[in-house]
């Protein structure tokens, strides 16, 4: 009888071992199809050193976004020294910055000079207000270069440029 509550009591460890087992492996099937999802993902940065561009900027991504819902999309905005660095870095794919900079922009670098008339725009479905106070057409230098997005890249300049980069 001993050997057979024995036999009983290793069965049922075994039974539970191979529940907890599957149980295991059908958690880590999961997270690694997140994280193929996830690497699937395509990342498509902009920086800024100058807010009147926002807007532009903003709706251009925004048909990016319904054109390809798989990237996502970020806008950085900071000084010219910092954008710069972005790019140089590899963490932005295009740089906005003022055409009269004197940040130096021979970086191995396409670049396009712009103009564009300054728009105020809303946050929030119009919680909050961004007012422009420069009335001014601001002319800014688009910098881009080579990557893995070329084509969201290149989609982006026309978009924004008018014109194929």
């Amino acid at each position: 009888m001993e050997d057979v509550v024995l036999l009983g009591g290793f069965a049922a460890i075994a039974i539970f071992l191979y529940y907890m087992m599957g149980k295991l492996d059908h958690f880590l099937d999961k997270v690694r199809q997140e994280n193929e999802e996830q690497a699937q993902t395509t990342c498509f940065n902009i920086a800024t050193s100058c807010v009147n561009i926002i807007p532009a900027v903003s709706n251009i991504l925004k048909d990016i976004n319904h054109l390809y819902p798989d990237v996502h999309c970020n806008l950085s905005v900071g000084s010219e020294q910092e954008v710069m660095k972005s790019f140089d870095c590899g963490d932005a794919d295009v740089v906005i910055i003022s055409a009269d900079s004197d940040v130096e922009s021979a970086r191995l670098a396409r670049w396009k000079c712009i103009t564009l008339n300054p728009q105020s725009f809303s946050i929030d479905n119009g919680i909050v207000d961004v007012k422009t106070i420069e009335k001014n057409p601001q002319h800014q230098k688009v910098l881009w270069k080579g990557s893995d997005n070329q084509s969201l890249v290149l989609h982006f300049i026309h978009q924004l440029c008018g014109q194929r980069a």
